[in-house]
């Protein structure tokens, strides 16, 4: 007997009938698939969006511009992380640079213990010898000398709808024009490409110094100081206001067919 039995002429006739067609060919159904699959991409398209954050920090604002997916990702699905040593590095001699202004002279707490300076025990400890290096060196440069006219100084700004805190490190007044300097401890930019993507940091720092003080950004000056190699760095241009907004706008909305209608960041 044919293994199909009775209806193997007719399950041969159906398997003819599938070789011979057409698979772009349209049916009844063609209509009701399409928007079954338009909806099906819709829905993964919402389903990567995010609501970006009430504020966003200016240091961080070149990873918003530079690779809004992978800050999506991370705002998606947040990870708690360790602070890194060289982070923690910044954030002593950042404190130790705003004591050693202030008019109070304490920067010599900066000497305390780790457990005084709310240092978690179970990380590596800071080492006193990167943190007095930083300090000789700093006490060596040209900014040990200079008074600021601001220190530490925190201002939130509207941009294109979103508030960015720009906590600035310090305010100079240099031959009639104010200077931002932001204090680094890490390296130097690797590549002309790196700089650029760091100084948006600086001219968003500049931009809202001149709106706090009703200044023009063209009057003032901006430049890292990176401590362990003794070197200012300053750009060859910063951004402008409409330079910052346009790049927001530009990563929020990727493309046209995804250009989401609220705060949102995909």
């Amino acid at each position: 007997l044919p293994p199909l039995g009775p209806r193997e002429a007719r399950v041969r006739a159906a398997a003819e009938a599938v070789a011979v067609a057409d698979p772009h060919a349209e049916t009844v159904w063609t209509r009701d698939i399409d928007l079954l699959l338009a909806e099906r991409d819709a829905r993964a398209r919402d389903a990567e969006l995010v609501d970006l954050p009430t504020r966003i920090p200016a240091s961080r604002f070149k990873d918003f511009v530079s690779d809004p997916a992978g800050v999506a990702a991370r705002l998606r699905r947040p990870m708690p992380e360790r602070p890194y040593r060289q982070t923690r590095l910044g954030t002593l001699f950042h404190g130790w640079v705003e004591a050693r202004y202030g008019p109070a002279g304490t920067a010599d707490v900066i000497d305390a213990s780790g457990v005084e300076l709310d240092q978690d025990p179970t990380e590596p400890p800071v080492e006193q010898e990167d943190l007095d290096r930083l300090r000789a060196t700093f006490e060596a440069s040209e900014w040990a000398s200079r008074k600021p006219e601001e220190v530490e100084v925190e201002i939130h700004m509207e941009l294109a709808g979103q508030v960015v805190i720009c906590k600035i490190d310090a305010v100079f007044l240099i031959d009639g024009r104010y200077r931002v300097v932001d204090w680094k401890t890490g390296r130097t930019p690797k590549d002309a490409a790196d700089l650029e993507l760091k100084q948006l940091q600086l001219a968003l720092y500049r931009l809202a110094f001149a709106k706090w003080r009703g200044i023009d950004p063209d009057l003032i000056d901006a430049e890292f100081y990176f401590v362990a190699e003794d070197r200012s760095l300053k750009p060859e241009r910063l951004y402008s206001e409409e330079d910052l907004v346009a790049l927001w706008s530009g990563a929020r909305t990727p493309d046209a067919s995804r250009a989401p209608s609220g705060e949102t960041v995909g």
